[in-house]
């Protein structure tokens, strides 16, 4: 059961991370190069923010998953899991939150944005909340590959010993 459970938590894990890193890293700055007004890159990446934000949920949930199977056998470990499952989780909300808020001033039948100040201000909100989400999620991982490798290594003595 546990390996199968790590095989679907890294593929969900390693779509999400890496969807959200390859997004945020390259595909919104290729978006506002080619495109010749911003507001047609906001509306592709106002749609695919929205899907990354969902996995991001199915993921949290997995890493909750993780976290307390790894407090059984490592509960220090456990509990830091659980800490950046918390703070990943709560940076989703505020994303959730905010995106409803730019979606309010975007005008996507015009194609433009109905109040400038207010998405300039919620736009910095999201990129703070994502910058959270994604260093949240890179401790996450070096946290479970560390407490993985732990608990491995004491089954395998366990086991060794009987």
């Amino acid at each position: 059961m546990i390996p199968c459970f790590r095989i679907l938590f890294l593929l969900v894990f390693s779509l999400y991370w890496g969807g959200l890193t390859f997004y945020t890293g390259f595909v919104v700055r290729v978006a506002h190069d080619v495109l010749n007004d911003p507001m047609d890159g906001g509306l592709i990446t106002q749609r695919v923010t929205l899907l990354i934000q969902w996995l991001g949920v199915v993921c949290v949930l997995l890493m909750a998953v993780n976290g307390l199977m790894v407090m059984r056998n490592a509960p220090k470990l456990g509990i830091s899991l659980m800490v950046c499952a918390i703070i990943l989780g709560g940076s989703l909300v505020g994303l959730f939150i905010v995106h409803g808020h730019l979606d309010a001033v975007i005008d996507v039948e015009a194609s433009e944005i109905i109040d400038r100040d207010a998405f300039t201000i919620g736009h910095r909100r999201y990129n703070q909340l994502t910058t959270i989400q994604w260093l949240a999620t890179l401790t996450y991982l070096l946290v479970t590959v560390f407490a993985w490798r732990r608990i491995d290594a004491t089954s395998v003595t366990d086991n060794g010993a009987q």
